[in-house]
Order: structure tokens, then sequence, then C-alpha cells
């Protein structure tokens, strides 16, 4: 085809320049067309059928509405669309098919005035130029492109290929896709026990599982993986469902994300999340298809480094599954080893006896105790011991006021000393009647005050004998009252200590007198004490928690000197030679028998 020598290149070359997309390039050639060829109006549609035409670009005013109807009958009606000039109200309208290599053919429609017709030939000419150029610069840039692309891949799985561990590589992945994408973040998910699980992030740092932001970065990321194919927001141009995703954008400022699931053997094994701000472009298709090359070269890599991550028992696990699975099956491996052990496990105990031990709960008991309690009513007035003091017989424990006693003494002597005198000078007087009056009255104070003697000696609470104080903290109740018989301190005797069990009534049967054991206090669990059984209560003790018999036990050897009365702890008995198989399962035997008898 030829072309005035004087065209203006420069000008053809500014509209492949602004081009950056299909759509810009319409509008950029309609501008032109209308310029260069002085028209009315120029534009370009996409006919698919008679009631599915779009509009791809436009110069001047008017529409497809607008327009003549024999002009609307060509592009219409019209199947294949050929190329005609045709005259309205002395304008000239040109009707010409635009022939991509690719897709449905579009029409070019352009109005001009008189004198049009002979120049339109030659403007649909050029029209399906620049449509062929576009299109060859289009694969020409999409060959570079590719080029590039295979480039970054091969990049990419170099480094994976360098590392070793699974939490490196997904960290290299999540950085180098972000940097190639300049993307806002880029997330990785694998599945891991069922679930997916976050795993690498190209922010860095420790990845928490736990937090809300990580919750809703899984909620799309199921979506995705569930669906087993592409999800954005905005959407793609494919029927797949992305509520969580659209709900993560709304929450992060109508960020844009997408979620590609990653595939190993035909199986979705995790899913990437790449995040750009609401200020970037959409996703393109060429950086979904980079990606998709990039996760299906890196996924069986991945996945390798994976099953190779965790602690020395799971990867043990493995090694020794993939052994099992030539001897019992390649399915359902380790379940069927499990029942195997357990049933191994299971004839071992019936066959091995162990010794079976009761055990039980026990309490340390003094043979002699005593309650100390207030004389007759009064305040407390001195306390010398406290709670946890040992003492001695005899030893002051602590005193009762004495004050209004003494005064009460006083008063006693001094009516005593009074009588007496008057019964002596009654005598020198003769007076021997009033005279025995008054050495009866002396003697009845006289015994008043012997009483008070009496009182006054008990005011001082001393220890009936050796031993430690368990109750009794009497130093907050100073100058306090006190009634008669009301309990002041209980004293117990360090010498014939003795443990009391309480035993089950479901192991009671299996012991005896003269059986012996071990016990441990809860204070110190790591010393054990052999004990002896003794003797048994006959009558059961009925708790919340079940009813119990009291069994006394005899040390075998002698206390120590930190045991006190009333430490408590665990005792277990020997009650003979049994399988394991029973010590495990007699009490769901007995209860089974119990219930099915019942």
């Amino acid at each position: 085809m030829e072309f005035e020598a004087n065209e203006d290149f420069s000008r053809i070359n500014d509209v492949f320049e602004a081009a950056v997309d299909p759509a810009a390039f319409w509008q950029t050639l309609t501008r032109y067309l209308l310029e260069k060829w002085t028209l009315t109006q120029s534009c370009v549609l996409h006919v698919a059928s008679a009631s599915e035409v779009r509009l791809l670009g436009q110069a001047g005013p008017g529409g497809l509405a607008s327009m003549p109807d024999a002009v609307r009958q060509a592009v219409l009606e019209s199947s294949p669309v050929r190329e005609q000039v045709l005259l309205d109200s002395g304008e000239d309208w040109l009707v010409a098919p635009l022939e991509p290599s690719e897709g449905v053919p579009l029409v070019l429609i352009a109005r001009g005035g008189d004198g049009f017709g002979e120049e339109a030939s030659k403007l649909a000419a050029f029209a399906q130029a620049m449509l062929t150029a576009y299109e060859a610069r289009l694969s020409a840039r999409q060959a570079t492109r590719s080029q590039v692309n295979l480039s970054k891949v091969v990049d990419l799985g170099l480094l994976l290929g360098e590392s070793v561990n699974f939490d490196p590589a997904a960290m290299t992945l999540c950085n180098e896709i972000a940097q190639q994408l300049s993307a806002q973040r880029v997330t990785l998910g694998w599945m891991e026990k069922g679930r997916l699980k976050l795993m690498a992030t190209s922010h860095g740092g420790r990845v928490r599982n736990d937090t809300e932001a990580a919750g809703s970065l899984l909620r799309l990321m199921e979506e995705a993986f569930d669906q087993d194919q592409e999800v954005a927001q905005p959407s793609l141009d494919s029927e797949a469902v992305n509520l969580q995703h659209r709900l993560y954008s709304e929450s992060n400022a109508n960020s844009h994300v997408f979620s590609l699931p990653i595939r190993c053997a035909g199986k979705a094994v995790g899913v990437l999340t790449v995040e750009h701000s609401s200020e970037s472009d959409s996703v393109l298709g060429e950086d979904l298809e980079l990606l998709r090359v990039i996760l299906d070269l890196v996924a069986p890599r991945l996945e390798e480094m994976h099953r190779h991550t965790g602690w020395y028992g799971a990867r043990v696990w493995r090694r020794l599954r993939r052994s099992l699975e030539g001897f019992i099956g390649y399915r359902h491996t380790g379940w069927k080893f499990a029942g195997l052990v357990l049933l191994v496990l299971f004839l071992v105990s019936l066959v091995v006896r162990i010794e079976h031990k009761v055990k039980a709960s026990f309490i340390l008991k003094s043979e002699a105790s005593a309650f100390l309690t207030a004389p007759f009513p009064g305040y407390i007035d001195k306390v010398y011991r406290d709670v946890g003091d040992i003492v001695e017989a005899d030893e002051l424990l602590m005193g009762l006021d004495r004050r209004e006693l003494l005064v009460q003494h006083a008063e006693l002597v001094a009516n005593r000393d009074r009588n007496l005198t008057d019964a002596r000078r009654l005598e020198g007087e003769g007076e021997l009647t009033e005279m025995r009056i008054a050495q009866l009255a002396a003697q009845q104070v006289e015994a008043k005050i012997k009483v008070l003697e009496y009182r006054l000696s008990k005011t001082e609470v001393r220890a009936p004998f050796a031993g430690i104080i368990v109750e009794g903290d009497l130093r907050e109740r100073l100058s306090a009252p006190v009634q008669a018989g009301e309990s002041l301190y209980r004293l117990v005797k360090l010498e014939g200590l003795y443990g009391e069990l309480q035993v089950d009534e479901r192991d009671i049967n299996y012991l005896q007198p003269d059986m012996v054991g071990q016990m441990a206090f809860h204070s110190r669990p790591y010393d054990r004490y052999g004990v002896e059984l003794g003797t048994f209560e006959p009558v059961a003790l009925v708790e919340e928690t079940g009813t119990y018999f009291r069994v006394r036990i005899h040390l075998s050897d002698a206390p120590d000197d930190w045991w006190r009365p009333g430490m408590s702890g665990v005792c277990k008995m020997d009650a003979g030679k049994r399988s394991v198989a029973w010590i495990l399962m007699h009490r769901t035997v007995e209860f089974l028998r119990m219930w099915i008898w019942l």
C-alpha cells in the first residue's frame, strides 16, 4: 500500500506510544483519523451479534444511536460487514471491516463531508494497517516479556535451589515475587495437618497464625484453595466466588488482592496471596501467567523441603512410614502401623506381670493431742507462744488478765483481817456470840480467798506435755474477751506419729494387714518412706467424692525432724502380682459387669 511521502510518521509513532492498552489504542486511533482526514465523527465497534455491540473507541460527537438507519443496518444486519460508503443528508458515511489476527472482525465507521467518499478506501486501508502494526508490536512486546519472565523464573528457581530448609525458601519466594510485581505484601500459606497455615510473608519476621489479620488472610486463602482456582478483588474474568477477597479488600482501604493455589502432582498444597495498594493498577493477565509458571516450577521443590521440615520425631516417622509401605501397604500406613503396635502391646500386657499397687491418700497424725481451753471468762493479757512453736512440758503459753482478780483478792484479805480484829475485840469484851459470828465471817472470806487464789493460778495456761502447737493464733486477740471453755491452743505430741489412709471402697478388698508399701509427702515427693498396714476401721466414711475406709499405717523407719502432724501425701501399697492388662482394665471390667448386671 502506498502512502504520501510526507506522511507524519512521528504522529503515527505517537499513536503507538500512547496505546498502553487496547482501549487507549482505539481511542487514540479514532482521534488521529478524525484529525488526519478532517472527519466529523469516527468510531470502532465490536459487533458480536445484533444485540451485543460494544464501543471500543470514538472521536467526535454522536454515537451509534444517532447514526442514520442505513448505517445501523449496514453494521447490524450485514454479516459479514462489507466496506461501503453511504450518503445521507449530504454527508458520506464509511462502514468498513477491520480484521484482527484473532477474534471477531471489528467495524470502522467514519463520517465526512462532500468528497470524502474518494478518500474512504485509503482511510479504511490505513486503519487496517494501523491495526496490523499494533498487533505486531504487541507480539514483539509479548515475546520480549516472555524472555524477561523466563529469566525471572530461572533466577527464582536458582535462588530456591540454594535453600535447604522450607522457611528460608518460603521467605525468598515471597520477597522475590513482591519485588518483581511491586506488591505491597506477598504471603504464602501451606497445607499442614489438614488446614492452611501462614508460613512466610514479604514483610519478614515471625509469622503468627493467632491474630485477627492472620485469620482474615487464611479465610481468603481457603477461598482460593477450596475452589482450586485464582480468585481476586477486583474480580477476574471468571466465575470464582470472591466474597472473602472482597471483604478483605474493603477492610484494608480497598486494596487489590488476588490468590493463586499452588499445585503439586495435580493437588493443591498451598496458596500464594499478593496484595497491591488501591492506587496501583489492577492485576494484569501477564502477571498471573508469570505467577502460574513460577508456582508450577517451585511447587515440587517447596513440597519436598516441607516434608523434611519439623522436629526429629516427625522426620523419623515419615521415613518409617515410607519403609512400612511395602510391608503393610501404602494406604493408611499410619493407622495400620498404630493398630499393629497396639495389638502387640496388648498381647504383651496379658503375659507380663508386675506389682499391683493400691494408691490412697494419707494424713499424718499423732497418738496424743490436747485442747487447752479458757478456765473462766476473762481477757487475754500476754501471749508467749504461737502456732508452729515446739514447747516443753509445763512451759508457759499465755496469760489471762489478773488485775481484776488481784483487786478482789486484796478486798477479801482486808475483809478477813477486819473480821479477825473484830473477833479479838469482842472476845475481850466478853461478847462471845458476836465473837463467834465474826470468826465465821472471817472463815467465809478465807474460803473465797482460796477460790480466788485458785483462779489466779489458772490465769497462766501451760503445756501439759512436750509437743508442737498446731492451733491457736492469739497474738491478734490481745485484750480480747474469752469465754469459759473456749479453745485457746491445740497441742500435739511429736512422738508416736502414724499415718491414716483413706482407701477407696473398690480397693479395700485387695489389702490385708501387714502388707508393705511406700509413702511420699506432697511437700517432698522425691523422698519415699517404707510403711506397713495396721488396723482397719470397720465403718466406712461417706464423702461427696465417694466412700472410703480408714486404715492405719505404721512407719518402718524413724520419722524425720521436719515431720509435722497434719501433713498429707500419697501412699502406694503392694497388693500382689497382676498382669499389666488386668491392672489397666480391671476398673473398666468391674464397671461393665455392674452395668450389665443392673
